[in-house]
């Protein structure tokens, strides 16, 4: 049974066919990590812009820390 951590899998490669499957399954992990980083951005955001009592706007927030996380991604 292959260890189901994809850095330790990584760091055991040995080229070829696994690699790309290796590097398929990172990018997914990525772009998960990714999304949840920015819905964990945006909810800051309107957070601190509940704090400001709405003198600053959630992307405006956003901007000040140069997070794109409400950015339109593809």
């Amino acid at each position: 049974m292959t260890d189901p951590d994809i850095v330790v899998r990584l760091r055991e490669s040995d080229g070829g066919y696994f690699m790309r499957q290796m590097f398929t399954e990172a990018v997914g992990e990525i772009e998960r990590l990714r999304f949840e980083r920015d819905e964990a951005r945006r909810e800051v955001c309107e957070l601190k812009a509940l704090n400001f009592d709405r003198v600053i706007r959630p992307k405006d927030y956003a901007l000040l820390r140069k997070w794109d996380c409400f950015e339109v991604k593809q």
